[in-house]
């Protein structure tokens, strides 16, 4: 694409006016017989006020550190990126359902279990009948939580389960 950039163009500025595919790595930017330039899509500032040729792409190296000389300039096109889909295509998904106990998280139901005096080995085997697992220390320290209303306000509230939905949660491991 041929492109204009103003003399106080910023990297910022120039990367949104001329968005670059994704994947890209690098630019390389031609102004008409001199040779192109190939540099990291960083230092793409260096181009402010130029005219030229502008392509986006992945470089290979030859070599490591800072004496590596770029092998080969894989432009990008940016009409062959996968077409995202639209927002209603999308499948959707409620990835932090399984670490959900009667619609409340994990280490809210964790105050309310510690609130209402169990111990950690009980309220260990009712996360894992229900698929959580949770390290010994953060259980603990989620019980312990529930126990002292002074932490409330800084860590947040037990879940307001009722009496019947604790004891719900108790016999569900003992069946």
């Amino acid at each position: 694409m041929n492109i204009t950039i103003p003399a106080n163009a910023t990297a910022k500025a120039i990367l949104e006016s001329h968005k670059p595919p994704r994947g890209a790595t690098h630019f390389r930017y031609t102004e008409g017989r001199r040779k192109p330039i190939i540099d990291s899509l960083k230092n793409i500032a260096c181009l402010a006020g130029c005219t030229g040729s502008l392509e986006f792409g992945k470089v290979t190296f030859e070599g490591r550190g800072r004496h590596a000389k770029i092998k080969e300039f894989a432009p990008l096109n940016p009409s062959s990126d996968a077409v995202e889909p639209a927002a209603d295509d999308k499948p959707k998904t409620d990835r932090s359902r399984k670490n959900k106990i009667h619609g409340f998280s994990a280490c809210a139901v964790a105050k309310a279990l510690g609130k209402a005096g169990i111990k950690w080995e009980e309220a260990n085997r009712i996360f894992r009948t229900h698929g959580i697992e949770m390290p010994k220390a953060s259980l603990s320290v989620q019980l312990g939580f529930g126990r002292c209303e002074a932490t409330w306000a800084k860590r947040g509230e037990p879940a307001p389960l009722t009496e019947e939905q604790i004891a719900d949660l108790r016999e569900e491991v003992v069946q």
